[in-house]
């Protein structure tokens, strides 16, 4: 891993913050990217401070087209090559379907997926002519099983998703790896800067979380075992081999579970 080329988005706090330190603890070379410039440079810093030879960074708003690539142009630039993306940032929207604009959802989309498919493209040319590389996309378990009131969030993470399956096929025996890595609850300011509707709150957590820094050794561990598909929960892996057996079921509980919570919250 010493000396490997690395971007992150969504760097400048929880999972991708968490994620430049694990890496930069192996001696990578990293490449952040969040929206909070102030944030990226005191990321860079600590990174430096813990091993990582260069920690660059740029303050890219990825809710604008094209962002993606843009990003890897100045890495490869910058750190003179790249080896791996971590394709992290996002945000959540909560709240009933009627009361999610269509003008919202085409925002989550741009930063949860489009961003990522704009860096993902960018850099794959390169990879693949090298020889070497990894993708990793960080989802979640509810882009493997929807659940009511995140429904804009979950086409987002069902999304990329269906990319990291699609990817494998296409990659297999180039020497680019893609790693799929579905958090659950995570305890981060994810949840408190998730933008919601007018009738929803901030709900009760009814499972323990997960720390940012256990998923992050979770991604270096898949990149470096080149792992296709990491769920990181007991609760996570039970929803999805109970949604492979009985899919009217998983619905039925997932139902009750959403409705619980969002009514919780009032």
């Amino acid at each position: 891993m010493q000396h490997k080329k690395v971007l992150i988005t969504g760097a400048s706090a929880g999972i991708g913050e968490a994620t430049a330190y694990a890496f930069a603890e192996e001696g990578c070379e990293l490449f952040l990217v969040a929206r909070r410039s102030e944030r990226l440079e005191q990321v860079a810093g600590e990174c430096r401070r813990r091993g990582a030879p260069h920690a660059l960074w740029t303050a890219h708003d990825l809710s604008q087209p094209d962002g993606g690539t843009l990003i890897v142009q100045e890495c490869r630039r910058q750190l003179q090559g790249l080896d791996v993306v971590v394709s992290n940032a996002g945000y959540g929207v909560v709240g009933p379907m009627v009361e999610i604009p269509p003008e919202t959802v085409a925002r989550i989309w741009q930063v949860n997926f489009q961003s990522g498919y704009e860096t993902i493209h960018a850099a794959l040319p390169g990879m693949i002519e090298q020889g070497s590389g990894h993708i990793v996309l960080v989802s979640s378990v509810i882009g493997r099983r929807a659940m009511p009131y995140s429904s804009a969030y979950c086409v987002t993470k069902f999304a990329q998703a269906a990319l990291a399956e699609a990817l494998w096929g296409e990659l297999r025996g180039s020497g680019v790896g893609i790693s799929l890595i579905c958090p659950g609850f995570t305890e981060t300011e994810f949840h408190e800067a998730a933008t919601r509707t007018e009738s929803a709150q901030v709900a009760s957590r009814p499972f323990r979380p997960d720390t940012a820094e256990s998923v992050a050794r979770v991604i270096v561990d898949a990149v470096r075992r080149r792992r296709r598909e990491v769920h990181l929960t007991g609760l996570g892996r039970m929803l999805i081999g109970l949604n492979r057996l009985s899919p009217a079921l998983t619905a039925r509980l997932t139902a009750w579970v959403g409705r619980r919570q969002y009514k919780e919250s009032h």
